[in-house]
Formats: structure tokens, sequence, C-alpha cells
């Protein structure tokens, strides 16, 4: 029974995370969930913030900040 649960849990957590490969970048967290942007600035902290999935109709996104583990990849 506790594995069921953990298999739900997991395919929750990884169904809300998704990406389209359309951005300049894509970034992990983590959890493993997937972010895409075109732009990110890091702090002096070590965390970065970028806007996520920036829409078609030329608005900014939703502002996201990561703090921690996190992985860049620049896709385009």
């Amino acid at each position: 029974m506790k594995k069921l649960i953990l298999i739900l849990i997991a395919s929750l957590v990884v169904s809300s995370c998704e990406y389209s490969g359309k951005h300049k970048y894509l970034i992990m967290d983590n959890h493993g969930c997937f972010y895409e942007c075109d732009f990110y600035n890091k702090t002096e902290d070590g965390c970065i913030m970028f806007n996520n999935k920036p829409g078609d109709d030329n608005t900014p996104g939703h502002p996201t900040i990561i703090c921690g583990n996190y992985t860049i990849k620049k896709m385009k």
C-alpha cells in the first residue's frame, strides 16, 4: 500500500511540471520540476530569478525564484 501511495505522489509531482521546449533556457530545481524561460538573473546569494513560461501574447510570465540546487540548460 505504501508503494502505491508513493507512486501516486510521484506521478502527481512529475505531471505538474511540464515544459514545451519553445524557450531559450530549461531550468530544473532540486525537486525535479522543470521551468522554461528566455532569460534569468543570478543573485548575490546564489539564487536565480526568472519569469517562468513567458506568454505568447507578450506577457512577462510568472515570476519565479529558485535557491539551492538547480540546473540550467541552454536550449536554443
